[in-house]
């Protein structure tokens, strides 16, 4: 009997059957059609999703759920759905939801400072400091000063009170800065003030007053400033 189709390859013996090789190549043609097909099914949710973000949350929800179970791989569809169950305080599934942003951009500081953010909240300062850290390292990441204040919360909550000192001396380098001078001068005086530093507390605190002279933030670094020696 003809052996049909018989090649040699690598070493061994091995049979291709055309029949089979055919009808696995259509299969592979097939497979990427679906992928394709599924990708472009998930993006029109996320679109859908992020329409109504502001007006129907819900709705934004179910979309962005959608878009995550056709395309797990699309990032902005799990970051939106992590934002989404991390205003819900259901922090496991938010958790879940950066950790996957994580994996498809280990460069994502956006998602790192959420994720950390989650961390904090969920009482595992440990883990949220190591995610924070990584995230002020990231020599892209556009607003390394919001991870900068997340970390020295995370820090004074493990007490360690001078480590969270640096990062907001680090914060205060960021320009520009995105997240509010006087909150970062003001959390620094209350640090300072924690340490019993009260002459770089009046420092720090002043600064916050002239940064915000009429808003709340000047309000509260008054009053602290009332309490120092």
């Amino acid at each position: 009997m003809r052996e049909r189709g018989r090649s040699k390859g690598g070493g061994f013996w091995m049979w291709v059957v055309p029949g089979v090789v055919a009808v696995s190549l259509l299969a592979g043609c097939v497979s990427q059609e679906t992928i394709k097909k599924r990708n472009k099914e998930a993006e029109g949710y996320y679109q859908q999703g992020l329409s109504v973000m502001e007006s129907d949350q819900q709705r934004a929800f179910v979309s962005f759920q959608k878009a995550v179970q056709l395309n797990p791989a699309n990032y902005d569809a799990n970051y939106l759905l992590g934002h989404i169950y991390f205003q819900r305080k259901e922090y496991a599934e938010a958790e879940r939801a950066f950790r996957a942003c994580v994996e498809l951009d280990p460069n994502s500081g956006d998602a790192l400072n959420y994720l950390g953010r989650t961390l904090i909240i969920m009482n595992r300062m440990p883990e949220a400091v190591d995610t924070l850290t990584k995230a002020t390292m990231l020599p892209l990441y556009a607003t390394p000063d919001h991870a900068y204040a997340n970390l020295s919360h995370a820090l004074e909550l493990q007490g360690d009170v001078p480590g969270a000192v640096r990062a907001l001396q680090s914060a205060l380098k960021i320009d520009p800065a995105n997240v509010p001078r006087a909150v970062v001068y003001f959390e620094l005086g209350r640090l300072h003030m924690k340490q019993g530093e009260d002459g770089k507390a009046r420092e720090a605190l002043t600064q916050a007053k002239a940064l915000d002279p009429q808003g709340s933030v000047g309000a509260e670094a008054s009053k602290l400033m009332q309490r120092l020696r």
